[in-house]
């Protein structure tokens, strides 16, 4: 497997090359850079196809009168394609892994629950397309799907750990496919309460700027945290720390 930081940093690399060079650079060049790590013809050619781009979008950016994308935009969306373009890697890897006949698969099983810690890598490699194929059923929700399916792995490690020795009667694939979906589960849990924290602490800061401005006008001062939370029915504890969190200055009661 490729490691995915080196690479990441290599393309990373390779892209600032790109983008001030002239000419697109060579295959030769860029193979030149990804030494030690193996790439099929095919990842070869994504990589390749990936670094043409930054050159033939720079000269249609020329070309434009519109207004460029913001530089925060422009890193996301570059981030994102870096990902995707490891993403499809990682996906051409894993076709070439080899998979279990049922009946070696179920022997595997056996010899796992048994102790024999050997035939951990069979199973991993087995399951990695599956992780991968069930990962997909998630792409309604608002998740990184490379993200979501590292996640995936490592349920699928934990549950093999799991597994491992335990010399008692139970249903393993059965119990790695919860392993597996129990970290999605997990994941998305997590990503959707970050979501919902960042945006209940968004609509407080906006609603305590508005507090501010309309004692101000009205006032003709600052007010402080406690006529902020009688304004605003949120805690004083909570206010002071949202406003520390938004930078904002406000005059605390002496």
């Amino acid at each position: 497997m490729i490691d995915k930081i080196q690479f990441l940093e290599t393309l990373r690399s390779l892209t600032e090359i790109a983008k001030v060079s002239e000419n697109p650079l060579s295959k030769e060049e860029i193979l030149s850079h990804f030494d030690g790590m193996t790439l099929t013809k095919e990842q070869q050619e994504m990589v390749y196809q990936y670094l043409l781009t930054p050159v033939e979008e720079r000269e249609k950016e020329d070309m434009s009168e519109e207004d460029s994308t913001p530089v925060e935009d422009e890193l996301s969306k570059e981030n994102k394609e870096k990902n995707s373009v490891f993403l499809e890697m990682y996906l051409e890897d894993i076709k070439h892994l080899p998979r279990l006949t049922a009946e070696l698969e179920e022997r595997a099983y056996i010899r796992l629950i048994n102790g024999d810690n050997s035939v951990s890598q069979s199973i991993s490699d087995h399951w990695l397309s599956t992780v991968v194929e069930l990962a997909k059923k998630y792409e309604t929700y608002d998740v990184n799907m490379e993200d979501l399916i590292q996640e995936g792995n490592i349920g699928l490690l934990g549950g093999l750990k799991q597994l491992l020795g335990s010399n008692q009667k139970i249903e393993a694939k059965e119990y790695l496919m919860e392993s597996v979906l129990k970290a999605f589960e997990n994941y998305i849990d997590e990503v959707i309460d970050e979501d919902d924290m960042e945006n209940s602490i968004l609509s407080k800061i906006t609603l305590i700027n508005e507090a501010i401005t309309a004692f101000a006008e009205d006032n003709g001062v600052t007010p402080t945290v406690m006529e902020i939370a009688d304004y605003t029915k949120i805690s004083e504890d909570e206010i002071a720390s949202i406003l520390r969190l938004s930078l904002d200055t406000v005059k605390e009661k002496e």
